[in-house]
């Protein structure tokens, strides 16, 4: 069975990661926001309601970054986790409670 400190590591390593991307998909979500408010109050301003046609667009494109968040902390809640499963259960069953973990991390959402 392997150590315990380099699965830990591992694990602090891939939060620190995840962290990052989020941090980055925040950032992009924030400029596309400003991006579609500038729009809209560009187009109440002028009068010219077809400035508003870049607002809808770009809040249509918040739709992913938003999942994106969504599932980065979801994976990280679980991953932040593991540590208790790993020292906490017996080897057997902390074994198989990673599998499980692992398959619901990494299976496709619908």
């Amino acid at each position: 069975m392997a150590e315990i400190d380099p699965i830990l590591q591992r694990i602090d390593k891939v939060l620190k990661d995840n962290r990052t991307i989020e941090i980055i998909y925040i950032i992009f979500t924030i400029v596309l926001f400003l991006c579609g408010i500038t729009c809209f109050i560009i187009a109440i301003t002028t009068g010219k309601f077809a400035w508003s046609t870049p607002s809808a667009v770009t809040t249509a494109f918040l739709y992913f970054p938003m999942k994106e968040i969504k599932n980065l902390r979801k994976k990280n809640i679980a991953l932040a986790t593991a540590p208790i499963l790993i020292t906490q259960l017996p080897k057997a069953k902390a074994a198989e409670e990673i599998q499980k973990l692992l398959q619901n991390l990494y299976q496709e959402d619908k």
